[in-house]
């Protein structure tokens, strides 16, 4: 397994009703303390998993996204092993043609998983609840 999971419920992050500039801080305090969590193991990189169930068009948050990619890029490079993207709905695919051209050569880091799947990155006392 990997020493720091960084878990995101999409479902949860309502674009009409989320502050952005939270959102940003919360992004990278988690991005932070996943790193300090690394230090004094054989570990360098992060998990990050978006648990897509329940995603909606009222969830598809493209400013925050730019925000996080934008990060990753300058501030966290080669610190992310896997992103993974659990079981997203057919209204994700907009989303996804938006954001992969943004990726570039880091949307290779992007898996497409079920829950199953992710028995294979991380343990089962880490699996997000059904």
């Amino acid at each position: 397994g990997r020493a720091s999971i960084v878990i995101v419920k999409a479902k949860l992050q309502v674009t009409d009703t989320r502050d952005l500039e939270a959102t940003k801080k919360l992004c990278v305090w988690l991005m932070d303390t996943a790193l300090e969590k690394l230090e004094g193991t054989d570990h360098e990189n992060i998990l990050v998993i978006f648990d897509l169930r329940g995603f909606g068009p009222k969830n598809a948050d493209i400013p925050f996204l730019k925000f996080f990619i934008d990060v990753m890029f300058k501030y966290y490079p080669k610190r992310i092993a896997n992103v993974l993207l659990v079981e997203p709905p057919f209204v994700f695919q907009p989303v996804w043609q938006i954001l992969k051209p943004l990726l570039g050569k880091y949307s290779s880091l992007v898996r497409f998983s079920n829950l199953k799947e992710l028995k294979e990155y991380i343990g089962k006392d880490d699996l997000p609840e059904p």
